[in-house]
C-alpha cells in the first residue's frame, strides 16, 4: 500500500517540482527547436567564364571650365580673370539716368559733346557696385576729370570687358588695385568729384581695343 502511494505521488507531481536539474531543457514556445531540419549551405551560382560580359559603362560628357583670360596690369603683372556668370546693374535704380552715350550738348565748360559713358542718378551717397566678377585694375581718388574712379576688368563670355565708375565721393573707395571682386560688390558711393555738375555715377565700358560703347544698352542686353 505504501509502495502504491509513493508511485501515485511520483506520477502526479510535475518534474520541475522535484528538482531543477532533472528538467530537460526546452526551447521557448516562440522559437520551437527543430533538430530534425538540416539547413543546406548557401550557394551562389556563377556564370561560366564564357558567359561573363563586361558591364557597359555609359560615358558622361563633362564640359571643361573655360580657361581664364590673362590680363597685363600695370604694377600687377599678368593676372588671370575667370569667366563671370552673372551681370548686374551698377546702381540700385538704373532707371534714373541723365546723359546717355554718344552726342550731346555739353553740360559744362570743358565737358564733352560726345559722351563716352552713361550717367546714372540714383542719389548722392548711394552704393556703386561692380557689374560682374572681375579684378580691380584701377582705384584712385585722382582720376582727373573722372574724379574718384575705379576700373574693373571682367571675363564676359571669353571677352575682356572693362567697366569704369567715376565721380564717386572722396574717402568712399571700398577696393584696391589687384583685388578680386564679385558681381554686386560695392566699390564706393555716388558723388560729384572731378568734372561734374552734380552727384551722379558716370559709367564707361570698353573692350580690349579701348573703344567705348554704350554701357546701358550692353547691360540691358546681358542682365537676365
Amino acid at each position: 500500500m505504501t509502495f502504491a502511494s509513493g508511485m501515485l505521488v511520483a506520477t502526479s507531481v510535475p518534474a520541475l517540482a522535484i528538482t531543477a536539474t532533472d528538467a530537460e531543457p526546452r526551447a521557448s514556445v516562440y522559437a520551437p527547436v527543430e533538430d530534425s531540419i538540416t539547413l543546406a549551405p548557401q550557394t551562389i551560382e556563377v556564370a561560366h567564364e564564357a558567359e561573363l560580359k563586361p558591364m557597359a559603362v555609359e560615358g558622361y560628357a563633362v564640359e571643361a571650365a573655360p580657361p581664364p583670360l590673362l590680363s597685363q596690369i600695370a604694377g600687377l603683372g599678368s593676372v588671370s580673370i575667370v569667366k563671370a556668370d552673372l551681370v548686374v546693374w551698377p546702381v540700385l535704380t538704373p532707371e534714373k539716368r541723365s546723359s546717355g552715350f554718344g552726342p550731346r550738348d555739353a553740360p559744362c565748360a570743358g565737358c564733352s559733346t560726345n559722351h563716352d559713358g552713361v550717367d546714372f542718378n540714383p542719389g548722392n551717397g548711394t552704393p556703386v557696385m561692380s557689374i560682374a566678377d572681375g579684378v580691380v585694375v584701377l582705384a584712385t581718388e585722382n582720376g582727373g576729370g573722372l574724379g574718384v574712379n575705379v576700373e574693373v576688368q571682367h571675363n564676359i563670355g571669353g571677352e575682356l570687358i572693362t567697366s569704369s565708375y567715376a565721380h564717386m565721393q572722396f574717402g568712399s573707395l571700398q577696393v584696391v588695385e589687384g583685388q578680386r571682386v564679385s558681381a554686386g560688390q560695392q566699390l564706393g558711393v555716388v558723388g560729384t568729384t572731378g568734372q561734374s555738375t552734380g552727384p551722379h555715377m558716370h559709367l564707361e565700358m570698353f573692350g580690349s581695343d579701348g573703344v567705348r560703347f554704350d554701357g546701358f544698352a550692353w547691360l540691358d542686353e546681358h542682365i537676365a
